[in-house]
């Protein structure tokens, strides 16, 4: 590891650990400046392990950028969830979670029959009927895009299980446990866990997308 991929991994860690303190003490001022910050990092780790050690069948990094700058408006727009923020953020991560489609297609996947993609669709109709269905009634009149938005995270999903990368899968998975947490809270039933819940669980996610698609 070079040492610029080390510095930009220990500040990476240290933004998450921040903003991660900062919504446990529903300290807004922190959140705000950390939150864009750890997406600015996000797209420099990108960069970096791309011009580090390009792997065979990686995806375009023009793609990746776009699904983490659309991420980072969608994270901007969120900050001040009103109505119309959240829809706008709504789409915003939807356009991302195309992005990050288009870029696990590009990846050559794994040889064979993608196994990892049966129990993947039970799993998420489970998801569905327990949790995206509650969330989408409850969503009002913005029910299309919410469900929209939720086929798009189920679509991501299944795409990362058809080229079997573990890392991808498992980052792919995170991003539905995340959003599934926050539309729900947002939609259905607020708990106080929840925002600590989604923010971790969000962060992990794009690191494990970055790094699944760059290693």
């Amino acid at each position: 590891m070079s040492t610029h991929l080390w510095v930009l991994s220990m500040a990476l860690g240290v933004a998450m650990l921040l903003n991660w303190s900062a919504v446990l003490r529903s300290d807004v001022a922190v959140e705000r400046i950390t939150k864009p910050t750890i997406m600015l990092l996000m797209i420099g780790l990108a960069w970096s392990l791309d011009g580090e050690d390009r792997v065979d069948g990686a995806p375009s990094l023009q793609v990746l950028f776009v699904a983490l700058g659309l991420s980072l408006v969608g994270d901007v727009l969120l900050l001040h969830a009103t109505r119309g923020r959240f829809l706008a953020g709504l789409v915003a991560f939807l356009a991302a979670h195309v992005a990050y489609i288009w870029a696990i297609l590009e990846t050559p996947g794994r040889a064979g029959f993608p196994w990892w993609v049966i129990p993947l669709v039970p799993a998420l109709l489970i998801v569905h009927a327990r949790f995206g269905r509650a969330i989408v009634v409850g969503a009002g009149r913005q029910r299309l895009p919410v469900l929209l938005y939720e086929l798009a995270l189920f679509a991501l999903v299944l795409t990362a299980g058809w080229k079997g990368d573990w890392l991808v899968v498992a980052g792919a998975a995170l991003f539905l446990v995340s959003d599934t947490i926050l539309g729900h809270d947002r939609f259905v039933l607020e708990r106080r866990s929840a925002p600590i819940e989604t923010i971790v669980t969000y962060h992990l996610a794009q690191v494990l997308l970055v790094v699944g698609l760059l290693r």
